[in-house]
């Protein structure tokens, strides 16, 4: 998970759909396709967690390691408007052809997935074992989930705005609190019982998987400043 196209579609791109507009229905039909990408990968991601390299491999199952997600292979507004001009107007609904949101950056897909399965099965295992979970433990575990949640969030909002040293910012505070939940995840569970080694270990591979992400967007990031830097100094 690589080269994404961190800039979003090219400027102009939502202008470029010509008459097409949207109310609140298609909204809503659009959030539920963003609801079922998330849900896909979650099932994606379940099937293959215990493959080396699954990251990579899911992407590559969602689609995401294509020339369509790379930084230098944007397409040109030409380009873009070509090809929304070779479509049928009773297809203008469908998922290809949908406007570009942050909600289907695939960082965004991933971020939003792997934190809805840490809150899954915690809220399980809390439902199951009341009386052998922290309260005071518990909050500080979702409150770490959440701030690493909404700083990777912001960190992509930054990408799509191609503010790389910003996105680099949000993903510092991202990985200070999932190295948090880390920490508070062990407090959380007697792990010699089964069922709490069972939620430490699954939360632990979509935690670990969270830190690679961020890492690696933030080390594309600031290839990308050093890029920037290195094109000015050669004007």
């Amino acid at each position: 998970m690589s080269n994404y196209n961190f800039e979003g579609q090219p400027e102009g791109d939502w202008d470029d759909r010509g008459e097409l507009t949207w109310n609140e229905f298609d909204w809503q039909q659009f959030l539920k396709r963003h609801e079922a990408e998330i849900s896909r990968f979650n099932e994606l991601y379940a099937q293959h967690k215990d493959h080396p390299g699954h990251i990579d491999e899911v992407a590559h199952l969602m689609g995401w390691d294509s020339d369509d997600w790379s930084v230098t292979d944007l397409p040109s507004d030409e380009e873009v408007q070509s090809h929304l001009d070779s479509l049928d107007p009773d297809d203008l609904h469908d998922d290809d052809t949908d406007p570009y949101t942050l909600h289907r950056h695939p960082v965004f897909v991933v971020i939003r997935g792997l934190h809805r399965v840490l809150r899954q099965l915690c809220e399980r295992f809390a439902d199951a074992h009341v009386d052998r979970t922290s309260p005071r433990e518990l909050w500080n575990y979702a409150q770490a989930l959440h701030q690493a949640e909404s700083n990777a969030i912001l960190a992509v909002s930054a990408l799509d705005m191609g503010d790389y040293a910003l996105a680099v910012c949000q993903l510092k505070f991202a990985l200070s609190a999932i190295n948090s939940a880390f920490a508070i995840l062990p407090k959380l569970v007697n792990t010699e019982s089964r069922p709490g080694r069972a939620f430490v270990r699954e939360s632990r591979v979509r935690l670990f998987d969270l830190r690679e992400v961020c890492l690696r967007v933030m080390n594309d990031c600031r290839d990308e400043l050093r890029r920037s830097w290195g094109d000015r100094e050669g004007e």
